[in-house]
């Protein structure tokens, strides 16, 4: 399977140059700024293509590796090319499933590959992608060949269904994105109590690190400790006051989503305070 990429951003060199990495045939890049084209193409030791046609035709499958907003409008320009015909065509957005592809005129063979990681830098991310969990969702006539294709460059892979992928990004954004906003809220209340933000953030570096890998090791039953592990009412109601009322909503969202885990890992704890104070203050 070669793969040609349209876009030249973070996703798209990323994923060219683990592929290359690995032994799979890329063929290269176009991009509407031509310059961006020329850099993946370089860094990836592939083929720059000035013309969207000659970069399908030298495809057997294109990645739309472009922002979430232009996979359609990008997909238009190139959905009634003869050449497009019979190809597989992938974007890598969490949040759009395959379907975008389904209006075309000709045949194709639509798919959404998303990677479940933080490509955070397009020239070191490739390093680290191998950490990366790929999922898939599309067209049954290549699907066991993409998780395939994507298994054999040391890459964890699965599928999921079509109707489910909104609600799967929604997972991978509670796991990630919304993870910035907690640490974002910690670091915040932490210069408050007087550090500066500098300080602040690397007085909390080692528990949050800590407590990231004990997650991915061990899981939120096994990890979890504090006061609401503890049924520890009282901190958690001196908590609740210490804070501004935006906060205090935050923290008790949050808190009884934890309280669901402690029930889990106490079963014999009674838990009815806690989820009252959480529930109505008290």
């Amino acid at each position: 399977m070669r793969i040609g990429f349209i876009g030249a951003g973070r996703v798209g060199n990323t994923l060219g140059k683990y592929l290359t990495e690995h032994g799979k045939d890329v063929s290269g890049y176009y991009s509407r700024n031509p310059e961006h084209a020329k850099e993946a193409a370089r860094f990836t030791d592939t083929m720059y293509f000035s013309n969207v046609s000659d970069l399908i035709k030298e495809s057997d499958a294109v990645f739309l590796t472009v922002s979430d907003n232009a996979i359609k409008l990008c997909f238009d320009e190139i959905k009634a090319l003869p050449c497009i015909s019979e190809k597989i065509v992938c974007h890598t957005s969490g949040a759009t499933s395959s379907r975008v592809f389904d209006d075309t005129p000709f045949q194709v063979y639509g798919y959404s590959v998303h990677p479940i990681y933080a490509v955070s830098d397009k020239y070191t991310a490739y390093k680290s992608f191998s950490n990366a969990f790929i999922t898939i969702e599309g067209n049954e006539k290549y699907l066991s060949d993409l998780v395939t294709f994507f298994k054999n460059t040391g890459l964890e892979t699965g599928t999921i269904s079509t109707d489910s992928k909104v609600k799967y990004h929604a997972s991978a954004v509670f796991a990630s994105n919304l993870v910035c906003g907690i640490y974002g809220t910690a670091v915040r209340l932490m210069t408050e109590c007087g550090f500066d933000e500098e300080t602040a953030a690397r007085s909390l570096k080692g528990l949050f690190l800590d407590n990231a890998t004990g997650l991915a090791e061990k899981g939120p039953i096994n990890q979890l400790t504090g006061p609401i592990d503890r049924n520890d009412t009282q901190t958690v109601i001196n908590h609740i006051a210490s804070l501004s009322k935006e906060d205090a909503d935050v923290y008790k969202l949050l808190s009884l989503e934890t309280l669901k885990i402690a029930k889990e890992k106490n079963k014999e704890s009674d838990y009815s305070e806690m989820e009252n104070i959480l529930k109505n203050g008290g």
